[in-house]
């Protein structure tokens, strides 16, 4: 009698185990944020006659028994970069972002949508210097030269573009003293001008 009592407890137990997982809940399964399939889960997706997404069968995630539906902005980290230009401030020269005390510091990029690069350009920025700034786009890393109107000079202009936070800080180099001395003549003169 205890025996059968076993058994037949032990084939309920089945049973309602089996249709509880061939009853498993379908949810739609995707990210709006998918540059492979773009706009296919977008808040409205409904909207269109025939949707490219289907409900997945949620079988594989351990007692699933909810649909979430997560929107707005999430789960987006923004990447930090140093943000500055060395025509505005002195404090954005490599020399002086490489102080471990320096002022300026690497800062969220909140004001720059999807921004996941940092970028270093060195150019002619309304004057001679560095701009540091973040972007969503890789614009690579190169340089050219360039030649402003009735100058004789060319200048080398540059474009450095990283993905970790405050990598578009300055680079270890090792500087003669007179290349120390004339970049910082030159960062001198840029701020100079700036005041006048």
């Amino acid at each position: 009698m205890k025996t059968s009592l076993m058994n037949l407890t032990f084939a309920a137990a089945v049973v309602i185990s089996i249709m509880g997982s061939a009853s498993a809940i379908n949810c739609y399964v995707c990210n709006a944020t998918d540059s492979a399939t773009p706009f296919q889960c977008g808040e409205w997706f409904e909207r269109f006659d025939t949707p490219d997404i289907e409900p997945q069968d949620c079988s594989g995630v351990h007692g699933a028994k909810y649909c979430i539906k997560h929107i707005g902005r999430f789960e987006v980290t923004s990447i930090k970069c140093y943000q500055c230009s060395a025509d505005k401030t002195i404090d954005c020269s490599d020399l002086m972002i490489a102080q471990p005390d320096a002022q300026i510091q690497p800062e969220e990029c909140d004001s720059v949508h999807g921004a996941k690069y940092c970028i270093k350009s060195t150019a002619l920025n309304g004057g001679i210097g560095a701009k540091r700034f973040c972007s969503s786009k890789d614009l690579g890393n190169y340089c050219n030269y360039v030649q402003n109107k009735g100058d004789r000079m060319e200048y080398r202009s540059c474009i450095f573009t990283c993905s970790t936070d405050g990598c578009n800080g300055s680079t270890r180099i090792n500087l003669s003293s007179s290349t120390a001395v004339g970049l910082l003549a030159i960062s001198l003169v840029a701020l100079i001008k700036n005041l006048l």
